[in-house]
């Protein structure tokens, strides 16, 4: 038998080794399966903002993926005024309670070193690995919380 290997784009390879893949996976467990069903291949939406005097002053955007039982947090900001007013821990708090509600059991994000690892870790966060030098010269913390 003989093959060659292929480099670049090829759509339909490329279709191929997903299909493959995703085949091997359902095949080898039962709640990947289950993910792959209809009614669970959305994941949800949860959010909350905080607003004073009808102007945006922090919010927290997440998802979470019910079957599996975990919320991502997609994006946290907060304005700079506003920080340590408790704003930021308010909103995570929300956005958990909502993952919760769902029968969510944990959490998880990214933060770069020069946004917020501190504060992420100061509410119950704990870091499982790291990207370094993602993007260069920075950290990309990967972060998880059992809810």
């Amino acid at each position: 038998m003989t093959w060659t290997l292929r480099t670049g784009k090829h759509a339909g390879l490329e279709d191929a080794v997903t299909e493959q893949l995703v085949a091997h996976n359902i095949a080898a467990s039962a709640i990947v399966r289950q993910r792959f069903e209809p009614e669970h291949l959305r994941s949800r939406p949860v959010a909350a903002y905080a607003v004073e005097d009808d102007r945006l002053v922090g919010g927290c955007v997440g998802h979470s993926e019910d079957l599996w039982r975990w919320l991502t947090i997609d994006t946290m900001w907060v304005d700079p005024a506003r920080r340590g007013a408790g704003i930021g821990r308010a909103l995570l708090e929300s956005v958990e309670q909502q993952a919760r509600e769902r029968g969510c059991s944990w959490s998880k994000l990214n933060t770069f070193d020069f946004q917020a690892p501190g504060f992420y870790e100061q509410c119950g966060y704990v870091e499982y690995g790291r990207e370094v030098d993602y993007p260069p010269g920075h950290v990309n913390h990967l972060l998880r919380r059992t809810l």
